[in-house]
């Protein structure tokens, strides 16, 4: 009964609490900047604590931290960060700034004549529409998976086939027009694939993510004109450590009871250093304001190893990988009628080496090779043999030479894609060869960035023993693809406003699945049809941002326009079940069946508006943010399809002593500029709360999260959902996640 009216009351708590803290006065407080001695940039997650007290918190991505004055029982705050030499500030009630400014000095670590120094690895020159979620940020941010995390950023949406498959979408962009990297580098699974696939990560150990965009985006691969979304995991740290570190994390989710447990240790042993991550998740079926989405729950398994040594100028680097996932998509009357089970196992070696060096303009060497063993199967719900089993091997090896100004680098990947089961996309072995370069010129207040990359790519499918109902056996043969991407910002910043653009141009070179598809895919509920003669897609794009800051405020205003001459997509041949049609019908028996999608090459074009800003005010922080995406099928004379619906976000931050408040609100659109047989989906609004409660006690760091969605229970769909016909999305839930670091 208490649980009942705390959940009914709950948005009048949150009211109430928000206005009285408004109009009480700001108690007291000591805010500062933490910055990197080395090179002047601001240190996100830095310990701040004081001393013989219970209470501290940790810097945000900008480097900031605020702590109230009412708890100091010492006038001694101590600041500290792996890799950094410790930092006393020494203040009192009498004689207190407005802001400090914190510089902490990069450690030099000397044993037995070695020598490990801290620098900056790459001078990055994003553009200003990019993301960059680390520190206090992700973790007060984190959800259940990578697309809900970053879900109500600018010009993320999410698509899905139930929680378990869900995947972020770049501005109205899926599949592999943008990448999913982790430290840099594919994940190498088949996410980018088709819906019913799921990213092989978890995201709870995640250090942060970063959506990038620009022409530096071309270093990671020559199809990237949304961008990249690149997650920091802690086994790529390159900082050497004095002690043993251990974080645990632990957390609760009340939409589908799931459970999270993990682990990250480090242990330094002479020159070398040890790193090992262990994390579960377990979830059951994802409920809604409907009731219960059957078929849906999942089961993560992510294990890391990872050992370093440490020289005087270099470190080697060997790390394992193992993860496993079990999950479910729900029935369909569209698909098979009782769900459809999937097992996903993602393996992978990688040995790296980094060196500072002396060459000619160039002061960093990175080599990387690896391994990724990766396999999928789905079977039809009960079944005890897979009716689809899809598996990949890649080996790849990758080189790269950075200086202050240039960057250039080289990537081989040889690709084996094998399939079993009742799907007919044969075999292929896929290679790819990459030569990429960038690079950065400043002149007065004018930052220019060029960067190209030659890509060239050899699919050849095996024909052998291999069933074609809807493409000609003829056709299936080896494809060879020379693409070239270049592109080209400049960044002109002044006292209060700057002014961003760049032009960029993309290739992308059809996926094998693209090609030679001709089987069902269960849990998307569709028969796939390829198209052999599918010529590369090219894609021509330029990006505009005007800034205007001040000491306290931030506004932007960014918009983008990309041309396609060739757009690939899957389109749905039909709508509406008739016997016998051949062009809506697979027949898979009484336990249902598919429509048939063909892939398609279509003239298009994408351009949308993403507004944000930040007013600090003088009680609160007040941000917001929008996403306005349109999708032309030129060729069709009508919208494209799976273009997301408008959103528009506002979020209120306040710190009440030692809380960190975020209230939210997101206002989503109708969506009904329509492709052919899509189907419209209403518009919603969601309030959402969060809280971070952060302390420190004899140097250990203590972080509880707690976070309330939907908090109106609003039934509401996802467009890009494909499951929207039969549920809708979460309703009223409850986080909580408590982290300690020692």
């Amino acid at each position: 009964m208490i649980l009942l009216l705390f959940v009914r009351y709950l948005p009048l708590y949150i009211a109430l609490f928000f206005i009285n803290s408004l109009s009480a006065q700001e108690v007291a407080s000591i805010k500062g900047v933490i910055f990197d001695n080395s090179n002047l940039k601001p240190i996100s997650g830095a310990n701040v604590y004081i001393v013989d007290s219970d209470l501290g918190t940790v810097s945000s991505e900008l480097g900031t931290f605020s702590l109230s004055l009412d708890n100091l029982k010492k006038n001694e705050i101590k600041i500290s960060m792996i890799g950094f030499k410790d930092t006393t500030l020494f203040v009192s009630h009498k004689n207190i700034k407005n802001k400090y400014k914190v510089f902490l000095t990069p450690k030099t670590i000397q044993m037995s004549g070695v020598t490990v120094h801290s620098h900056e690895e790459s001078n990055k020159n994003k553009a200003p529409s990019s993301i960059s979620m680390i520190g206090s940020r992700l973790k007060k941010n984190i959800n259940s998976d990578l697309a809900t995390t970053l879900t109500g950023e600018s010009g993320v949406a999410m698509r899905s086939s139930g929680q378990a498959t869900q995947r972020p979408i770049l501005r109205g962009y899926s599949g592999d027009r943008f990448l999913i990297t982790s430290d840099g580098f594919e994940l190498g699974d088949l996410s980018n694939t088709t819906a019913d696939h799921a990213v092989s990560m978890e995201i709870s150990s995640a250090e942060g993510i970063e959506v990038m965009r620009g022409p530096e985006t071309l270093a990671y691969g020559s199809n990237t004109i949304a961008g990249i979304i690149n997650i920091l995991s802690p086994m790529n740290s390159q900082k050497k450590i004095e002690r043993a570190l251990y974080n645990v994390f632990f957390g609760h989710e009340s939409s589908n009871q799931s459970k999270l447990l993990g682990t990250n240790i480090s242990i330094p042993l002479n020159t070398y250093q040890l790193f090992t991550s262990i994390t579960n998740r377990k979830s059951n079926d994802q409920s809604s304001p409907l009731g219960s989405l059957k078929n849906t729950a999942l089961i993560k398994n992510d294990l890391s190893i990872a050992v370093t040594k440490f020289g005087a100028k270099n470190f080697t680097s060997l790390q394992i990988k193992d993860f496993s996932m079990d999950y479910g998509i729900p029935g369909s009357p569209e698909g098979h009628i009782n769900g459809v089970d999937l097992e996903l196992k993602n393996q992978s070696q990688k040995l790296m080496y980094h060196s500072d060096i002396k060459l000619f303009s160039f002061n960093i060497l990175d080599i990387e090779q690896g391994y990724i063993r990766y396999g999928h199967k789905e079977f039809v719900k009960d079944a005890n043999y897979a009716s689809v089993d899809l598996r990949q091997n890649i080996i790849y090896l990758n080189a790269l030479l950075s200086g202050e100004t240039l960057k250039i680098g080289i990537n081989y990947q040889n690709r084996d894609y094998l399939t079993r089961g009742f799907i007919w996309t044969p075999n292929s072995n896929e290679t790819k060869l990459a030569v990429f370069g960038i690079n950065n010129r400043k002149y007065d207040n004018l930052k220019l960035q060029f960067s190209g990359r030659i890509e060239y790519r050899s699919i050849n499918p095996s024909v052998e023993d291999t069933f074609f109902s809807n493409i000609e056996p003829e056709d299936v043969k080896k494809r060879d693809f020379i693409l070239f991407s270049f592109g080209i910002s400049g960044l002109n910043k002044r006292k209060n406003y700057s002014i961003y653009n760049h032009i960029l141009y993309t290739s992308r070179a059809p996926k094998i699945e693209d090609l030679y598809s001709d089987g069902p895919h269960l849990g998307s509920y569709s028969y796939e049809i390829g198209e052999p003669k599918l010529d590369q897609e090219n894609t021509l794009g330029f990006e505009n941002t005007f800034s205007f800051f001040n000491d306290k405020n931030e506004f932007n205003l960014t918009s983008y326009i990309n041309y396609s001459s060739n757009f690939h997509i899957f389109q749905k041949m039909g709508d509406g079940y008739e016997t016998g049609a051949d062009w809506i019908e697979w027949g898979s028996g009484s336990s249902g069946w598919l429509y048939k999608y063909k892939i398609f090459g279509l003239e298009t074009l994408i351009y949308g508006f993403e507004p944000n800003f930040k007013i600090n005010l003088k009680y609160f922080n007040l941000l917001g943010n929008a996403s306005i995406c349109r999708g032309l099928d030129l060729q069709n004379d009508m919208s494209l399809a799976y273009i997301p619906p408008d959103l528009i976000r506002f979020q209120i931050e306040k710190n009440i002593l030692f809380l960190n408040n975020t209230f939210e609100f997101l206002l989503v659109s109708n969506q009904d500029k329509l492709g052919e047989f899509e189907t419209p989906t209403n518009g919603y609004k969601l309030f959402n709360y969060n809280c971070t409660y952060t302390f420190s006690k004899n140097n250990s760091m203590h972080q509880l999260i707690f976070q309330v969605s939907n908090i109106l229970n609003e039934t509401y769909y996802n467009h890009l959902s494909k499951i929207k016909m039969i549920m809708p999305e979460p309703g009223l839930g409850f986080n909580i996640n408590y982290r300690f670091r020692i």
